[in-house]
């Protein structure tokens, strides 16, 4: 059984997420982004972990967020207080304050997710970043400076950004059991989700990051196939920060941790360290065939 540590944010990440865990033989941690999590309705949020969560129960939502077949009464009955575009399932806020009242009783993020993947009956190891607050803040070229939410729901990702800040980054711990996951990982996966707003919050730990730089085992998947952005606004997010939407781009974004990566048939620089593999995740054998190839590649 192979130890793998998988790097995940949003619902890209999540994607692959769901073919490490239904794949044979392997010991599966997970770290997750939370440079997402705000304060909305109220109530604190951590929206990539949860995506994962439901991704791997099974009972994700259609569009990849939130729940299955849930109700928005409450989301529609808030926004005669305070119109917004964001909405939240009745079920989906039900565990997000049942999460704030564990808060509020001082349990971490790491214990509350722990708690939730007892309840949901999870076989693997899901770790938030780090316990204490980091957010991802958006500058625009116009100067506006944005909350992540604000700039992903409210103004759907259109603004172009000018610089982005993981405020909290500097003094924010991580977790001794994230650390030993690492240390003792075979194989560490930085996932195809969008390198800016979900890797990046993870990487802007030094400590976490450190670590991943001395791990002669890290594949990074090609958020990008043919310099288009699988999902979201990745594209634009990385070449308004000066990189290009490719492979060589992506090297230059991980050339501190990453040492080997994986891209779509067709979109190699004939590196060695580069390899062809198809990475698009519309079926869950497809996300499987992958996991399969990273696990027997060595």
């Amino acid at each position: 059984m192979k130890k793998i540590v998988y790097l995940s944010g949003g619902i890209g990440g999540a994607k692959l997420a769901k073919g490490f865990y239904h794949s044979k033989d392997i010991d599966l941690t997970i770290i997750i982004n939370t440079g997402d999590d705000e304060v909305i309705h109220g109530v604190p949020l951590s929206p990539d972990i949860d995506s994962v969560m439901y991704a791997l129960a099974g009972i994700e939502g259609e569009m990849g967020w939130g729940l299955a077949n849930d109700s928005f009464t409450v989301s529609d009955e808030y926004k005669n207080f305070i119109p917004q575009n964001f909405s939240i399932g009745d079920k989906d806020l039900a565990l997000n304050l049942y999460r704030n009242q564990l808060l509020s009783e001082g349990k971490s993020l790491t214990e509350i997710t722990k708690l939730f993947v007892e309840h949901l009956n999870l076989q693997c190891n899901l770790i938030p970043m780090t316990n204490d607050t980091v957010s991802t803040k958006l500058k625009t070229d116009d100067g506006s400076l944005l909350d992540f939410q604000e700039y992903f729901v409210e103004k759907q990702a259109k603004p172009k950004l000018a610089e982005v800040v993981y405020d909290g980054a500097e003094n924010a711990n991580v977790s001794d059991e994230l650390i030993m996951n690492i240390e003792e990982a075979e194989i560490i996966v930085i996932g195809p989700s969008n390198p800016i707003l979900s890797i990046g919050p993870i990487l802007s730990l030094n400590k976490l990051k450190e670590k991943l730089s001395i791990h002669n085992n890290v594949y990074v998947i090609n958020p990008f196939i043919e310099n288009k952005a699988i999902k979201g606004p990745s594209k634009n997010n990385f070449e308004d920060l000066g990189y290009t939407s490719d492979i060589r781009g992506i090297k230059e974004f991980y050339k501190d941790v990453g040492n080997k990566y994986i891209v779509h048939p067709g979109d190699s620089d004939g590196a060695q360290d580069t390899f062809e593999h198809n990475i698009l995740f519309n079926e869950l054998e497809n996300s499987k065939k992958l996991v399969e190839f990273i696990v027997n590649h060595e």
